[in-house]
């Protein structure tokens, strides 16, 4: 059990009782089943459980914080769903077992943990806990599971909990999982969905960067290396840079970002891994279940910073309009592209907007070493927590790729660079750090930046010693065959052994001589 304000003396449970208009079964959505694909209740990731914290009104009882969460998952279908057999199963009604704790102490800094993993076919995908101080709630506590929510379904959540606490009336929820379910079957959905695959399979044939095409200088380390950046003056620059150019302030922190990690990489571009809200219909503004999705935004580095913010800007808003799509279908295309470009999907980048959500503490002012909100395995990850006020933002680097010192020059570069860019157009080059250094045997070949001897390491592996020569022709990656080796079979063997590969700049060659 966790221990907050020093300790807690556990009370009775609190039965909560709901009752809903509708049940029935109906197909999984694509949010659900594209969660479904990495939730793993044998041991919940940092991402599996989301919660929320809700401050009890002046006034409240057991019975009305009770009643507040009674009306709050009757209206929310989402709630009371358990996912089987391929379908979401609704309840119209039931009764939830909410912890009710004693809290003493005066401990302020309380971290409220989800406990165990969901089961999605067995738990409803909500838990509850009270904290009382002297028997009078005080503080409610939501654990989620994300098949059931994601972040913006969470604030509607906290959002509507305290408008219920206070009496406040509410509108009634209309659009829930079933009618997403509904729509994304339909021939419009379908068209919706096929048209993403399309797109975002083109997107990886057309654009086979491996933006992290960076040697392993330091082999033997491990884990990442951890940079948390607290500034009220880039906040105010960043606000400033964002009225410039007319685009919102995440575009200009992500621009700002990826300039300076395309500068250190040596690379023209990159794809920038990141979220989607997927809330740009009406009827999903409220909405409560899982409709987030990852996307990838093509990133181009400009010499002009004001450029690049308008051209990642729209970039973005492109990608985002194909947000929503069948997870399963895409990773399948995904494979068959990987094949055909001969390299990995590689996630390198991965960029969170946890902005109103996040825990992070972050630094009084300029950068500290810090855990941050590490979700992914990715060899980046650039956090975005907080845009008004103070611009909150934390890196983690793999530490194979680079040093501490590194990473805090690239964070610190990110706040330089706003806050340049607020006085006038400025060019990214003069912020972060100097391009890598990559040694002998590095070529740019395929669009991204190849080690020769590491591809010939994985030929050697796949046709045997001598049984082909790699060498770079101009942008091409070129293997010679020994002679009675089938270049079909061959071409088959190499892609297959690039594939399995988990480092970057190990591209398979275009062609077979």
């Amino acid at each position: 059990m966790n221990q907050p304000f020093g300790h807690s003396v556990p009370c009775d449970d609190l039965k909560i009782r709901f009752a809903g208009p509708r049940s029935g079964r109906w197909p999984l959505t694509v949010g659900q089943k594209n969660v479904l694909e990495w939730i793993r209740p044998d041991l919940p990731g940092p991402a599996d459980i989301l919660s929320a914290v809700v401050r009890a009104t002046r006034g409240s009882t057991i019975d009305t914080v009770g009643a507040a969460l009674g009306e709050l998952i009757g209206r929310h279908e989402a709630l009371r769903t358990v996912l089987r057999g391929g379908e979401q199963v609704v309840h119209a009604e039931g009764t939830l077992l909410a912890e009710v704790v004693e809290a003493t102490g005066t401990e302020h800094d309380w971290h409220p943990s989800g406990g165990r993993a969901f089961d999605p076919a067995v738990d409803l995908p909500i838990r509850v806990r009270v904290v009382t101080r002297s028997g009078v709630p005080f503080l409610i506590v939501l654990h989620v599971s994300h098949v059931a929510a994601d972040l913006s379904a969470m604030t509607v959540l906290r959002s509507e909990l305290t408008a219920l606490l206070a009496g406040r009336p509410l509108p009634p929820a209309v659009y829930h999982p079933a009618d997403r379910a509904t729509y994304e079957h339909s021939p419009t959905g379908q068209r919706q969905l096929d048209g993403s695959i399309k797109y975002w399979v083109r997107q990886t044939v057309d654009r086979p960067l491996c933006s992290l095409g960076l040697p392993h200088r330091f082999p033997d380390a491990e884990g990442h290396h951890q940079m948390l950046l607290g500034s009220r003056t880039a906040a105010q620059a960043l606000a400033d840079v964002a009225e410039k150019t007319g685009v919102r302030p995440l575009a200009v922190v992500m621009a700002a970002f990826a300039s300076l990690l395309t500068r250190w990489t040596g690379s023209p571009g990159c794809m920038l891994n990141c979220l989607c809200s997927n809330r740009f219909s009406p009827e999903l503004r409220d909405y409560v279940g899982t409709v987030s999705q990852e996307t990838w935004i093509p990133f181009t580095a400009s010499p002009s910073f004001l450029e690049t913010v308008v051209q990642t800007n729209w970039a973005a808003l492109a990608a985002y309009k194909y947000g929503r799509y069948d997870s399963a279908k895409l990773n399948a295309a995904m494979r068959g592209a990987e094949r055909a470009r001969g390299m990995p999907c590689h996630r390198d980048v991965v960029v969170n907007n946890t902005t109103g959500h996040s825990r992070a503490i972050l630094p009084a002012s300029g950068l500290e070493p810090g855990a941050g909100d590490r979700t992914f395995d990715a060899p980046v990850e650039f956090d975005v927590y907080r845009l008004d006020g103070k611009l909150g933002c934390g890196l983690g680097i793999d530490g194979r790729l680079a040093t501490a010192d590194e990473t805090a020059a690239i964070l610190g570069g990110v706040e330089q660079l706003i806050v340049a860019a607020a006085e006038g157009d400025v060019d990214p080059a003069a912020f972060g750090i100097a391009p890598v250094e990559r040694g002998p045997g590095w070529v740019r070949a395929r669009s991204c930046w190849v080690d020769l001897p590491a591809v010939q390491a994985v030929a050697d592996q796949a046709l045997g010693q001598g049984g082909a020569r790699i060498e770079a022709d101009g942008e091409r990656l070129v293997a010679r065959l020994a002679p009675g080796l089938d270049a079909s079979a061959a071409a088959e063997a190499m892609v297959a052994a690039v594939i399995r590969q988990t480092r970057h700049g190990v591209v398979a060659p275009g062609d077979y001589v």
